[in-house]
């Protein structure tokens, strides 16, 4: 039996120069080089990046979102026994000193859930005026703008957030 002599393809007939034309990055004709492969890496990373800054964004947005939640339960509880004792100062006897935890006031008796609020986050929600007869005042912290409200410290009172 007799052999056939190898023929080469009429891709590799081409001389160097022709094949450097084909493509700028490649210089053979097989696989990616690496200045593609880290391009590709690079606007990959990107796209990582963008993803993990908007996730934090929404993140700090949600537990912004519990927290004037929470504020609405809390002023619930303190409207609802202010209608049935025409007093905030009952509310007193779990959180008697400025500083001192809003989820211990003793609002249990007229809000359901209330000693079990606590802030999302990092920060607290504390009382910043102790509940008396005419008002009171609950310490929050927002971490970005939420509606018309700033990021920052806010209040709670009678009168609503400021």
């Amino acid at each position: 039996m007799k052999h056939k002599a190898f023929t080469q393809h009429h891709f590799a007939q081409k001389d160097k120069k022709e094949r450097q034309k084909t493509s700028i990055f490649r210089r053979s004709g097989a696989g990616f080089t690496l200045t593609e492969t880290l391009i590709v890496g690079a606007i990959f990373g990107l796209f990582v990046l963008a993803g993990t800054l908007i996730l934090s964004m929404e993140r700090a947005r949600t537990r912004d979102a519990i927290r004037i939640a929470d504020m609405t339960r809390l002023s619930a509880g303190f409207a609802l026994l202010y209608g049935q004792k025409a007093t905030y100062a009952d509310a007193a006897v779990g959180c008697p000193t400025v500083g001192s935890n809003a989820a211990l006031c003793t609002l249990t008796d007229v809000e359901v859930g209330v000693s079990t609020i606590k802030d999302p986050g990092t920060f607290s929600y504390t009382m910043l005026r102790v509940p008396d007869v005419d008002d009171y005042a609950v310490k929050f912290r927002l971490e970005r703008s939420y509606g018309t409200l700033k990021a920052g410290e806010h209040s709670l009172t009678k009168s609503g957030i400021h």
